[in-house]
């Protein structure tokens, strides 16, 4: 069944990308003897063992904005086997910021620009405790990353998020900073956690409340005696913030799991699956 589902998916969306708006190319690459990520427009030079001497592409990545005929965008980054894993992942928040930039500040003035109006002591809470939190994970990553597989990850998805909020907030952009301040493109990637802090630190209910937003849906039902079954799915949100994205992350860490590709249906500029739709989520190797 889910085999099935998967061959669907994949077809349908060759099918929209044969009609999709024209694609966006660029590739990043450091500055010799620094820190400093330069991103080019355009398609990356070839890939070889060459580039881990800090020449050439660190990270590349396309973009299709077709949201205004199909409904759906497409974003898909890849990264350099030959350097180091911050810098890959640094570079490829930098550079799906740079591809889908117009969408991320569409989605803040939709979902999160006036979040806190009249809001000011929930607001001011919600700044405290995420501040808190980044100063606790931060401490975790930096104690845990060389011996423990899951911090070290969290490290990496941390060092993507920085390079995304570092060209969404028009940064210096080094592969060596690190978000320390809660920035925009954090607030985004907590945007499902804010569901609960509204209630945990009481924030009065308004038109602007994630909680004002109902949950999805889903059906699971068996045929006859387990001859088959069927799985449907409502996955639902404010109509205003449908800018939907299919990314494909291809990205060769050495410290992690074998598996280096995930393909995910997500919004700007979240880097996680949010739409969770059955069959629709699937994982690649490289």
């Amino acid at each position: 069944m889910c085999r099935w589902c998967l061959i669907i998916w994949v077809a349908a969306l060759l099918a929209a990308l044969a009609d999709a708006g024209p694609t966006r190319w660029a590739w990043a690459t450091v500055m010799p003897g620094s820190h400093k990520l330069v991103i080019q427009d355009g398609k990356p030079p070839h890939v070889d063992s060459s580039m881990a001497s800090g020449h050439g592409a660190v990270a590349w990545a396309s973009f299709q904005d077709d949201i205004f005929e199909s409904g759906w965008s497409y974003l898909q980054i890849e990264s350099n086997p030959y350097v180091e894993d911050e810098q890959q992942a640094y570079a490829a928040g930098a550079l799906e910021a740079y591809l889908t930039r117009q969408l991320m500040e569409n989605q803040w003035a939709n979902l999160f620009l006036p979040y806190c109006n009249n809001q000011t002591e929930y607001c001011s809470r919600v700044n405290e405790f995420l501040t808190k939190n980044l100063v606790y994970t931060r401490e975790q990553q930096h104690k845990f990353k060389g011996s423990d597989p899951y911090w070290n990850v969290a490290h990496l998805m941390m060092r993507q998020l920085s390079g995304l909020s570092d060209v969404f907030e028009n940064e210096t952009l080094d592969y060596t900073h690190e978000l320390v301040t809660v920035t925009r493109a954090l607030i985004f990637s907590v945007m499902g956690d804010l569901f609960d802090l509204e209630v945990v630190l009481h924030r009065p209910w308004d038109s602007n409340s994630m909680s004002q937003i109902l949950v999805c849906s889903a059906l699971v039902k068996v045929v006859g005696d387990f001859e088959d079954i069927y799985i449907g799915h409502d996955a639902w949100f404010l109509y205003r913030g449908m800018l939907r994205i299919q990314k494909h992350y291809v990205f060769p860490w050495h410290r992690t799991a074998h598996q280096t590709g995930v393909a995910l249906l997500s919004f700007p500029p979240f880097n996680y699956d949010v739409a969770r739709d059955p069959g629709l989520q699937a994982n690649a190797h490289s």
